[in-house]
């Protein structure tokens, strides 16, 4: 099959489980559908996304991702890297910025821990903050979310030692 009949098909069935989804207020993200399942694109690594609402404003978001690095960065040499990043998050929803026919734009924000396991027997645990806007869809159960992560390094392989980080990630996620 072609590149763009697959990414014709693709489409079209992405657009064929949009107009397949319930389309009353009970659809909405957060309200009866409180379970999210997608994926999470960002650096420094890919995954599963889910979040989980337990209330209207408040929701416990987790992450598996996975990373893998070889070859050359510029003129350095990059080992092989490849590992496990876990996060859990507890975000509050405090504010709906826009609302639209169509979609919300909301922010949220809240604590979290991560851990990251890889290979060369390297391992990190540390807080995080994650900061991000998520548009809500009214007619689909679905959720965009872009986020900005500053991270504090607590513990390593190296034993306890404190460094500071920024991840980000985007969020695609399909509410049951």
């Amino acid at each position: 099959m072609k590149k763009s009949t697959g990414l014709l098909v693709s489409a079209a069935t992405a657009v064929a489980i949009c107009l397949a989804a319930p389309t009353d207020a009970h659809a909405q993200v957060g309200g009866a559908r409180r379970f999210g399942l997608g994926l999470a694109l960002g650096y420094p690594d890919v995954g599963l996304s889910a979040q989980y609402f337990t209330s209207q404003t408040t929701s416990l978001q987790f992450v598996l991702s996975f990373w893998y690095r070889n070859g050359r960065f510029g003129r350095d040499y990059v080992d092989n890297s490849s590992g496990i990043f876990l996060r859990a998050d507890y975000l509050f929803h405090p504010a709906t910025l826009i609302r639209g026919g169509t979609a919300d734009l909301g922010f949220y924000i809240g604590p979290g821990l991560y851990a990251g396991f890889g290979n060369y027997d390297s391992f990190a645990l540390g807080l995080e903050l994650p900061i991000g806007l998520a548009v809500q869809f009214k007619t689909i159960p679905l959720d965009l979310a872009f986020e900005a992560v500053p991270r504090l390094a607590v513990v390593n392989n190296n034993g306890v030692g404190l460094g500071f980080g920024i991840g980000g990630a985007f969020h695609v996620r399909y509410y049951f």
